[in-house]
């Protein structure tokens, strides 16, 4: 099956601030237990060329030999990322700002959106502003919060309902962007940042915020999908779990629920080829694939 355009919903291109996800990524392929995930399995000349030019250059091939007409790439602003990420690489900057942002939409011919990355820690009138900014000033679409990296005022957990995070919510109903959230299994300190009732309880406070579940809330697979149900501004981008083990439900998910999917390869943990490729052969009908493929993320983003 074709499908006339294809947006890509998760993209962290070869940026030298990227280098810990590329490092995962490929030291995953040395373990001596396999992880029999084709996706995972498979790289591409791009993820060896991480911090250089000529990587970018690859990830445009990449991009056009996929059919990917544009990426959604989140920044990134984060002070306290997981051992089980910093222990694969030797990257001290792991951040992602908007002025990168910008330049990479400039580079690869305003295909590439981007998202501003949620610093929690800073004051939140400094967080809000930095929002606005963001959006009104440097035209990104939205922002990105990876809540299961931040810590609360007392140094624990900060769950994604405390209300200190509240006027974040309210300043992206304001603006009426998007708020993708982080999930998955590299998404906190352990996979306990994947628990999501409260979202639940943010979106029945924020019904009208329109919120993208990146990494698809994995493993909570359950979880996710009946937030779908119960909030129709509520979207999941599974990716690459698709294909991981439990990843069956999503893809079994997409005809009930054809609004609220987004296709997303989440490179560089999938090939942009192999991820189209393996997406175009879900069973859902036409319509439903064009949905999935760009028509919802395309709505999403006012494009």
């Amino acid at each position: 099956m074709n499908t006339s355009r294809v947006i890509d919903f998760r993209c962290r291109p070869p940026m030298a601030a990227q280098k810990l996800i590329f490092d995962l990524k490929l030291g995953r392929l040395e373990h001596t237990n396999k992880f029999v995930c084709l996706p995972a399995q498979t790289t591409s000349p791009s993820m060896f060329k991480v911090g250089e030019k000529e990587g970018m250059d690859l990830l445009f091939q990449e991009m056009e030999e996929a059919g990917i007409d544009q990426i959604v790439v989140p920044g990134r602003n984060i002070a306290n990322p997981p051992k089980a990420v910093l222990q694969k690489t030797d990257v001290n900057n792991i951040n992602v700002t908007d002025q990168e942002l910008i330049q990479l939409r400039h580079d690869f011919d305003n295909r590439s959106i981007g998202l501003h990355g949620i610093n929690v820690e800073q004051p939140i009138e400094q967080v809000v502003a930095d929002i606005e900014t963001a959006v009104n000033d440097h035209n990104l679409a939205g922002a990105v919060l990876e809540i299961g990296y931040s810590k609360a005022p007392d140094g624990g957990p900060l769950s994604i309902d405390n209300q200190i995070l509240y006027p974040i919510y309210e300043t992206i109903v304001k603006l009426d962007v998007l708020l993708m959230i982080q999930s998955g299994i590299y998404a906190g300190h352990d996979i306990g940042a994947n628990d999501w009732p409260p979202l639940d309880k943010v979106m029945q406070d924020f019904s009208e915020m329109k919120l993208v579940l990146a990494h698809g809330g994995y493993p909570r697979v359950l979880d996710a999908i009946a937030l779908a149900v119960k909030h129709q501004n509520f979207y999941i981008s599974p990716d690459i779990y698709c294909f991981f083990p439990g990843g069956k439900l999503y893809v079994e998910a997409i005809s009930q629920l054809p609004d609220q999917f987004l296709f997303g390869t989440a490179y560089p943990f999938g090939p942009m080829k192999m991820s189209v490729d393996m997406a175009l052969e879900f069973p859902l009908s036409d319509r439903d694939m064009e949905k999935y493929m760009s028509g919802n993320a395309a709505r999403l983003l006012n494009i």
